[in-house]
C-alpha cells in the first residue's frame, strides 16, 4: 500500500532528524562545559555562547516534534480513549490529529514570511562581538511544522482507515 510506504520515509526522516538533534545537544553540552571552564579556570568566558545555545535550542525542539507526534507521546487525556469503543476512540484521535495538522499548519504558516525576510534581509542576533544568523533558526521552524503537520496527517490517515475497517492498528507510526 502507499500509505506503507510513504509512512517509512517519514519515519526514517524524522529519525533522521531526531538523531541530529541529539547529537547537537551533545555538542551545545560540550560547549557548555568549555565555556564553564574557560570562565572557571582563566576567567574567559567563549563569546556567544548563550547566543549559539538559546538559537540551538529552538532548533533542536522542533527536530524533535515529528518524532513526538510519531511515537504518540504528545500529551493527551487517554482517560476517554480508554472509557470509548473502538470506532469513538479512532474518531477522538481523528479529531486530535486534525488539531495538530491545524496547529502546526499555521505555526507554518506564520513563520513562512519571516523566514524569507530573514533570508533576504540577512538578520542577525546577538551583541557586536558576536552575531547569530536568525535563519537556521526560521527556517526549521518552518519546515519542522510542515513535518509534524503531515505526520498528523499520517496518522488520521491511518486513524480513519482503522474506523472503516473496524480494526486495531496495524500501521504504527514509529
Amino acid at each position: 500500500m502507499i500509505l506503507d510506504t510513504i509512512n517509512n520515509l517519514n519515519n526514517k526522516f524524522i529519525k533522521f532528524l531526531k538523531y541530529f538533534a541529539s547529537f547537537a545537544l551533545i555538542i551545545l553540552g560540550l560547549l557548555i562545559l568549555f565555556d564553564v571552564v574557560m570562565r572557571a579556570f582563566i576567567n574567559k568566558p567563549v563569546i556567544g555562547v548563550a547566543e549559539v545555545i538559546s538559537n540551538s535550542i529552538v532548533i533542536i525542539a522542533f527536530f524533535q516534534i515529528s518524532y513526538t507526534i510519531s511515537i504518540d507521546a504528545m500529551i493527551k487525556s487517554e482517560f476517554l480513549l480508554k472509557k470509548a469503543n473502538y470506532n469513538l476512540s479512532c474518531l477522538l484521535e481523528v479529531f486530535s490529529s486534525l488539531l495538530g495538522i491545524i496547529f502546526f499548519g499555521l505555526i507554518a504558516y506564520a513563520s513562512f514570511e519571516p523566514t524569507i525576510n530573514s533570508w533576504i534581509r540577512n538578520e542577525f542576533e546577538g551583541h557586536a562581538s558576536f552575531r547569530f544568523p536568525t535563519f537556521p533558526v526560521k527556517i526549521s521552524i518552518f519546515i519542522c511544522s510542515i513535518f509534524a503537520a503531515f505526520t498528523y496527517f499520517l496518522r488520521m490517515l491511518i486513524f480513519i482507515l482503522n474506523i472503516r475497517e473496524n480494526k486495531p492498528s496495524q500501521i504504527r507510526i514509529k
